[in-house]
């Protein structure tokens, strides 16, 4: 059967809640679905069926449900549509082309810093005609995602960014980048992105509530609850580091603070790239850079513990896999109030750091699941 692919990805509530249920359960059986919603089994099956006929699912082999006739199983389509990610950083910027089902099609990396606006319109307008002219030919493009270092004044697309990025400053992201790229478009700082990949693509959709901590030149903190990212009040819930006194933000665990301490050991290291490429876990200076960083750390930790009683919290962002693991276990006496539940310290296990990944995530959860 010819598929009638959307030209245009605009979903009804309940055509979302039933792509979310087989997102996260799938491939199950059709039959099965229904329990899942409050709709009426008559109606999930009409809508399935108009899903399957637009491209956005794909029915599997039948399977008996209890007693009732054998059902198709049904799965997310990966093949008719796609969303592209970008994320701006300090060192460079990372480009992901993604699937229905948060596969990446392509990631790229262009080592431009730093990076303007213009210079970030145009790259993507080359990319995205050269990725729907090759390997997303036929397909539609759902949005654009955009993960931006830096806070908000309020505003939910203008950020603040450190002082590299200063040509982002003021800047409504979402708004130029929509209307230069003649598609939807979705702003997050990174360290949000990053907790949005890792709820989608790692191992945070077994947890209800759970915070990410970002260790990037700075450090920084996304927090994912009740199946969406928690932004608070003015779009920075999360800055994690806006706790420290500014005598305590240069022992905070921020790679670029390692990278100055790695200095005073005579290890040249130029950039956060180059710390991760290189990084050597018996390096002179880190030990010690562990010992000043963990009251920090561990403060933090305390902090996201008392605020957002989060289930697990990931480390992640650019910091080195051993470095990672080094960081869980000085948290992991952090907890000291034996009345309260305690957080699982994980590793998170995606590699690098996925604020573009999360980047591209965003459309497809506000627009798809």
């Amino acid at each position: 059967m010819i598929k009638e692919i959307d030209v245009v990805c605009d979903l009804t509530a309940s055509e979302r809640d039933i792509l979310a249920i087989i997102l996260r359960s799938g491939p199950i059986a059709r039959s099965g679905v229904t329990a899942k919603t409050q709709l009426a089994q008559q109606s999930v099956h009409r809508i399935i069926d108009s899903l399957e006929r637009r491209g956005y699912l794909r029915f599997g082999a039948a399977k008996i449900v209890g007693r009732g006739k054998p059902s198709p199983t049904v799965s997310i389509d990966p093949s008719h549509y796609a969303s592209v990610g970008i994320s701006v950083g300090t060192e460079d910027v990372r480009f992901c082309l993604m699937d229905l089902t948060g596969i990446p099609l392509v990631q790229e990396v262009a080592n431009i810093a730093p990076v303007t606006p213009a210079e970030v319109i145009a790259a993507l307008k080359e990319k995205i005609a050269d990725w729907f002219s090759t390997v997303a030919v036929n397909r539609t493009l759902v949005g654009v995602g955009i993960s931006m270092q830096g806070f908000r004044d309020g505003s939910h697309d203008v950020f603040h960014p450190p002082q590299p990025l200063f040509a982002w400053e003021n800047i409504p992201i979402e708004t130029v980048l929509s209307r230069e790229l003649h598609q939807p478009v979705f702003a997050e700082n990174n360290a949000t992105s990053s907790v949005v990949a890792e709820h989608y693509l790692g191992a945070g959709n077994g947890h209800g509530c759970i915070a990410y901590l970002s260790f990037n030149h700075g450090f920084g903190a996304g927090i994912f609850w009740e199946n969406r990212p928690f932004r608070g009040g003015h779009g920075n819930a999360g800055e994690i580091s806006a706790i420290f006194s500014r005598d305590q933000l240069c022992h905070r665990p921020a790679l670029g603070e390692l990278i100055k301490r790695l200095a005073d050991h005579n290890i040249d290291v130029n950039s956060v790239r180059d710390l991760t490429l290189r990084f050597e876990p018996d390096w002179p200076g880190i030990p010690e850079w562990l010992d000043e960083v963990k009251p920090q750390l561990q403060f933090a930790l305390r902090a996201l513990q008392a605020t957002i009683d989060p289930h697990a919290i990931f480390f992640g962002g650019e910091a080195p896999e051993e470095l990672r693991h080094m960081l869980v276990d000085i948290g992991k006496s952090a907890f000291t109030d034996e009345r309260l539940p305690m957080p699982t310290l994980i590793t998170s296990k995606l590699p690098g750091d996925p604020a573009h990944l999360g980047a591209a995530l965003l459309p497809l959860h506000q627009l798809v699941f």
